[in-house]
């Protein structure tokens, strides 16, 4: 099958369900904002339908790698500094970016250093050796078709727990498991393996 076309379908089937699903359940944790900035953003189609459906005013975008044709506006940076003056956004978004991070701990803290009032972590679950291997073969046919580069650091809930807490955050609210996929692919994508929280920042 050409790439295109296998891009096409995994779009129409996979990826614009997901988007919606995953706007519907990332806003209720990212509300009230009227900035909300997401970090790895890709196309930055989730960051503007959560922020059409919390009627954020300003939202734009972070990436490594700049898409062509971007639904929001977005800047390139180098995956562990975010370029903005502290307490920029009133949210900022980390939609599946952590597991992908070089420095996943320097990357929340600068989220954190970034945002009023709270960070959105959607991301992975790992609970044991096949759940790694499937979160990884998910996570190839996925980033296949944007040169994403996967390097397989799924956590466990205990890891995930540490990581907020050695960056300064609480977790206000944990969303799990998380429906992001459609009934029939959740047999291959488990939900349970799919989380999002929302960390209140810290007093400064």
């Amino acid at each position: 099958m050409p790439l295109a076309l296998a891009k096409r379908l995994h779009r129409i089937a996979v990826q614009a369900p997901r988007t919606e699903r995953l706007g519907a359940a990332l806003a209720e944790l990212t509300r009230p904002a009227h900035s909300l900035l997401d970090v790895g953003c890709g196309s930055g189609e989730v960051a503007r339908e959560i922020a059409a459906r919390i009627g954020a005013s300003r939202v734009e975008g972070v990436d490594v790698l700049v898409q062509p044709e971007p639904f929001i506006p977005v800047t390139r940076y180098d995956g562990t500094t975010l370029p903005f003056p502290d307490a920029s956004f009133d949210a900022v978004l980390l939609s599946d970016v952590l597991h992908h991070a070089e420095a996943p701990r320097a990357l929340l803290a600068e989220a954190l250093r970034v945002a009023r009032a709270a960070v959105v972590v959607k991301d992975h679950f790992a609970f044991g050796p096949l759940s790694r291997r499937l979160l990884l073969a998910m996570d190839l046919a996925a980033n296949g078709f944007y040169d994403i580069a996967v390097r397989g650091a799924y956590l466990d809930p205990s890891e995930w727990q540490a990581l907020f807490s050695e960056s300064g955050a609480r977790v206000a609210r944990l969303e799990w498991p998380l429906h992001v996929h459609a009934p029939l692919l959740r047999v291959l994508a488990p939900s349970a393996l799919q989380f999002a929280a929302r960390l209140e920042v810290r007093a400064r």
